[in-house]
């Protein structure tokens, strides 16, 4: 990558750079001293490379003096890019920048041009202009969408732009006005060119500014993350670039479900061999709670105060598991659900990457000839409960279809008052179990199988007061599916195209991958949202229209798993709408046959 302006070799050769701050306004000046020139030598322009190559992609930035702050206070653009997963980054932000046309440099084009002869033409662009050329153009849009066409030619095809809208005194409104329709207007006429919405950020965002145009310090930290963020909303996407992951092979006859009255079957808290180290292998035996002709449980395992971040896979015992269960940080319980074969000796294995004690929770067992359940799948799952709007109660009775005798369900919590834990049983049973583990005021969800009353229902508890909403997404009655174990396999990972589907997953995108085969019509597996850019929720489904309902909850730069059981398309396709961005992950461990 020749790259060769004389800023960018200088912080190449790690010369010291020394911001200037100055209380004008109590905003930034937009200068900076160079430690080896006069002291008196003010550099009203800030160049930065980062050469790390990211998944997303490269990214050229440059702007006007509203950028220039983004440059100088640390954590930087070009930094919170690179933490997106963007990379190479080249950055150029100085005073009196504009967009075109492209006589001198000054302008956005004359540095694409100087760049591109230099062997550097990323495909993603970041142009933050328009508070200079604004002044030119006065309120004529005409002017502003000609100004901007300069850019949009010199970048050229191939390549996507990205840029924000502008602010300035309420004097020149009009110009500012004129500016962003052009923008706005480019936005809807083009699939190559965005833009983003900064005034309405600027003013809900709780920003400071003296000139309704530059920021403090700790506004322009905000906003470069807030960039960054809206930046890859915009622009990452996945792509298909390989095909279907190979389908594991059964271990084992199909199967039909016996419901279980729900009990824990191993809690480390108190049971031996006590709270397990990083890297181990835990064995769970049944100790006779399973019938004859078992072979595969559904289980909810659960991290309870693991000591860092980590993952807990459950498997078959003597087979390796290409997958994982629960996603866990440091001091923080959660849990999942899961459906895996037994291994030959009749067990299952936990594996856990980080110290943390283990709880197993048996709620029912596949059996391949007396199995008394099959399953039936919705066309479209179905909400059955939300309190957000009848009401938050701590045990809520929950009608379930009177055919059914036992339910899958996908439970989530929403902002509850305290840590707690909810649980899902028949109404006439009660016992030590969990389902889904959660903290104040989070959003957050877990799966269940959940046996049915006589009375057709189940109760869900919570230990602190929380909203709690109940989807169903199939029954377990006469007729119906039969379940086909599998050992657990990654089917999808957006991080390394497992699937097909690389570099990310992007906001409002739906992708498809083959879980099962040909003849299948349902699947059970474990899906897992991974650093998501902001708050939000994955849905998995049967490919055609989205459910109102969610799959897996997780809170921005997490990562969290949920069990789920859901219809498939034709060919045993699943579909995976995300909002917002994020990595996405799916293991599979069975499938529904008739």
């Amino acid at each position: 990558m020749a790259i060769a302006p004389t800023s960018v070799r200088t912080l190449q050769r790690g010369r010291r750079i020394v911001l200037v701050l100055a209380a004008v306004s109590s905003m930034l000046v937009v200068g900076a001293f160079v430690r080896d020139r006069p002291a008196d030598a003010m550099v009203y322009a800030k160049d930065i490379m980062l050469p790390t190559p990211g998944p997303l992609g490269p990214v050229t930035v440059f702007g006007d003096s509203v950028l220039l702050g983004s440059g100088l206070v640390s954590p930087t653009l070009p930094d919170q890019l690179q933490a997106q997963g963007w990379g190479p980054i080249v950055f150029r932000a100085g005073v009196g920048n504009r967009a075109g046309p492209t006589g001198n440099a000054s302008t956005a084009g004359w540095w694409i041009q100087t760049w591109r002869s230099q062997g550097w033409d990323a495909p993603n662009v970041i142009m933050n202009l328009g508070a200079n050329d604004s002044g030119i153009c006065g309120p004529d849009v005409a002017c502003a969408r000609r100004r901007i066409l300069d850019v949009v030619e010199v970048v050229g095809p191939g390549h996507r732009i990205w840029w924000p809208m502008i602010t300035r005194n309420p004097v020149y409104q009009p110009e500012a006005t004129a500016w962003n329709q052009a923008l706005a207007e480019l936005a809807a006429e083009r699939d190559d060119f965005f833009t983003w919405d900064w005034p309405a950020e600027l003013a809900s965002g709780g920003y400071v500014t003296s000139d309704f145009t530059h920021l403090d310090a700790a506004g322009y930290r905000r906003r470069s993350l807030r960039m960054a963020t809206a930046f890859t909303e915009a622009l990452g996407r996945a792509e298909r670039v390989g095909g279907d992951a190979p389908l594991p092979a059964s271990t084992a006859a199909s199967s039909r479900y016996v419901p279980l009255s729900p009990v824990r079957v191993i809690d480390t808290r108190h049971d031996a061999p006590g709270r397990r180290p990083d890297g181990s292998e835990l064995p769970i035996d049944f100790g006779g709670r399973l019938p004859a002709g078992t072979n595969a449980v559904a289980i909810n395992v659960t991290a309870a105060g693991p000591s860092a971040a980590g993952y807990l896979a459950a498997g078959p015992c003597g087979q390796s598991i290409n997958a994982s269960t629960v996603n866990f940080t440091r001091l923080t319980d959660r849990a999942a659900m899961t459906v895996t074969p037994l291994g030959p000796d009749g067990r299952v294995c936990v594996f856990n990457s980080g110290e943390t004690d283990v709880l197993v929770d048996l709620q029912g067992a596949f059996v391949a000839e007396t199995g008394e359940a099959g399953f039936t799948p919705l066309g479209q799952n179905r909400r059955l409960v939300d309190t957000r709007a009848s009401g938050r109660s701590t045990k809520i009775v929950v009608d379930t279809p009177p055919e059914a005798t036992a339910v899958a369900v996908n439970l989530t919590v929403v902002g509850a008052a305290g840590p707690g834990f909810l649980r899902a049983t028949p109404c006439t049973t009660t016992g030590d179990v969990s389902n889904v583990n959660y903290q104040a005021l989070e959003a957050v969800a877990g799966s269940a199988y959940v046996a049915t009353s006589p009375e057709h229902t189940i109760c869900v508890e919570t230990s602190t007061p929380t909203d709690v909403i109940v989807d169903l997404t199939g029954v377990f009655g006469d007729g119906g599916l039969s379940y086909v174990p599998v050992p657990p396999s990654r089917m999808l990972d957006t991080r390394n195209a497992i699937g097909g589907w690389s570099p990310i997953q992007g906001a409002g995108q739906t992708v498809d991958v083959r879980v099962a085969p040909a003849g299948a019509q349902a699947v059970t597996g474990t899906l897992t949202m991974v650093t998501p850019t902001r708050d939000g929720y994955l849905v998995a489904h049967e490919c055609g229209p989205l459910p109102p309902t969610s799959s897996v909850n997780a809170a921005r730069a997490q990562a969290l798993a949920n069990s789920l059981t859901t219809g498939v398309s034709e060919g045993g396709r699943l579909c995976v709408y995300a909002d917002p961005v994020t990595h996405s992950l799916f293991d599979v461990t069975g499938w529904w046959v008739p």
